[in-house]
């Protein structure tokens, strides 16, 4: 038996983006539905422990505020986050690793406060539940048949919003992608994120600013003079050990993809998050390739770990901690949009009439063919044009997060999370507004969408 609802807005994906434009939807006076396979909310955030969120300042100036920040304080209530914190660097104008801010967080305070946030929002939402498919005709989506724990499901929406990363509704329903880089369509390598437990911080900060030169970028985070005494009272972000990475590579005791380890120290006193394994060459939409990389990656894990508590100071009495439940993935579909947001566009902070989110982060690529990172300062701020979230072809679907309209390169500043809210928030916003004065998304009065989002606390 299949049952079948409608709503004004429909938006498919719990992420970061998901539930940013679910909440914009819902405020905003739709009648909105959020659908996450997942039994929580948060995507990459929680179910990947892709943490901390990387900056939302370009500099000393805020440019991403709005649902975001809201999120960020909600976490500061619950002692999950210290809030958003400066990242100091000894070379002006340098921000490797984190873009000049980072907001470290507790993912499982954050599926309580998304949560919290969404139901006193009166978001609508289904867990446990995928799209089976997708019916659209004529440039519209009509309907989504999702498949749930126990009886099959159909739904309708005036307008969609694609947050699932991977750009499935859109490309499902007829839409331009393209797929990797131009010269040979890879893809950003995938990533395992997991914790450790018991470090002596202090014994590993003394070591890393005594031995600096082992380091290819390290800073320490500008911690509060508020923070509550349980929470850490110093961190630092690094990385490197190049040259023990390579030694242990070359006598076979580190299994690892990548040529050297990034480590951010998390606020709960003694845990730390290893960024650090590496796989190329995966489709993070292809199931094979997706079941090698959560084997091979946890393979590398373990012999991370391994390896840190017997070589890196510090970690001599530490354990594996919480691991992600899921292969984080940077980069798959990026959908065709009527605007294609470029490299220069990112590197040079251009503006743009419709601007309806900021970008900051750096240009960050790690290589789909080596090992080797990829690392560009921006001039400036960015504008994300509204064109950029219209898919080619299709009236009534909007994207969010890394699905959207952008280069192989742009998407590898845009992809983070903080980005990611931001555009969720004006992707769920123009989504409702346009449910409600039923009109197709080319028919957006963007001036007024923009007012919108200002009164609410986005900066555009």
């Amino acid at each position: 038996m299949t049952n079948e609802s409608s709503y004004d807005v429909v938006v498919v994906g719990g992420g970061p983006a998901g539930c940013a434009a679910s909440l914009a939807a819902s405020r905003n006076g739709a009648k909105t539905l959020l659908i996450e396979s997942h039994p929580y909310l948060g995507g990459a955030a929680t179910s990947s422990l892709v943490s901390p969120w990387m900056t939302n300042y370009h500099g000393d100036k805020q440019v991403i505020k709005g649902i975001f920040q809201e999120i960020v304080d909600e976490l500061v209530k619950y002692d999950g986050s210290t809030g958003t914190l400066k990242c100091p660097y000894d070379e002006l104008g340098k921000t490797q690793g984190t873009g000049g801010h980072i907001t470290p967080f507790d993912a499982e305070v954050l599926k309580f406060v998304l949560n919290k946030l969404l139901l006193e929002s009166r978001v609508e939402i289904l867990f446990n539940t995928s799209v089976g498919s997708v019916s659209a005709t004529e440039g519209k989506v009509t309907r989504l048949e999702l498949k749930g724990k126990q009886e099959q499901k159909s739904v309708s929406g005036k307008v969609y919003v694609d947050a699932t990363g991977d750009g499935y509704i859109a490309s499902a329903a007829g839409a331009e992608f393209e797929f990797g880089r131009k010269e040979d369509g890879l893809t950003q390598p995938v990533s395992l994120l997991f914790k450790m437990t018991h470090v002596d911080l202090d014994m590993f900060i003394d070591y890393i600013k005594t031995n600096k030169e082992e380091f290819v970028w390290v800073t320490f985070p500008e911690l509060p003079d508020d923070l509550p005494r349980h929470f850490a009272q110093q961190m630092v972000a690094v990385t490197g050990f190049n040259a023990l990475v390579a030694e242990g590579q070359k006598s076979g005791e580190l299994y690892l993809g990548r040529e050297r380890i990034t480590i951010f120290s998390d606020f709960k006193k003694g845990e730390v998050i290893f960024n650090a394994t590496r796989l190329n060459q995966i489709d993070g939409t292809n199931e094979k390739d997706m079941l090698y990389a959560e084997i091979e990656l946890r393979k590398q894990m373990m012999s991370l770990v391994q390896f840190a508590k017997k070589n890196l100071p510090g970690f001599q009495n530490a354990f594996l901690g919480p691991a992600a439940a899921n292969v984080g993935v940077r980069e798959t579909r990026r959908i065709m949009g009527d605007y294609l947001l470029t490299e220069q566009d990112v590197l040079k902070g251009r503006k743009f009439p419709d601007s309806i989110a900021k970008g900051c982060f750096p240009i960050d690529i790690h290589s789909p063919s080596d090992k080797k990172n990829r690392w560009t300062e921006l001039e400036d701020a960015y504008d994300i044009p509204y064109r950029a979230i219209c898919p080619k072809k299709l009236e009534n679907l909007y994207m969010a997060g890394r699905c959207i309209s952008a280069t192989h390169e742009a998407l590898a500043s845009v992809r983070v999370q903080s980005h990611a809210m931001a555009i969720g928030q004006a992707a769920g916003t123009a989504a409702a507004l346009a449910a409600k004065q039923n009109h197709f998304t080319r028919d957006m009065n963007v001036p007024f969408l923009q007012e919108t989002l200002k009164e609410q606390g986005a900066i555009i």
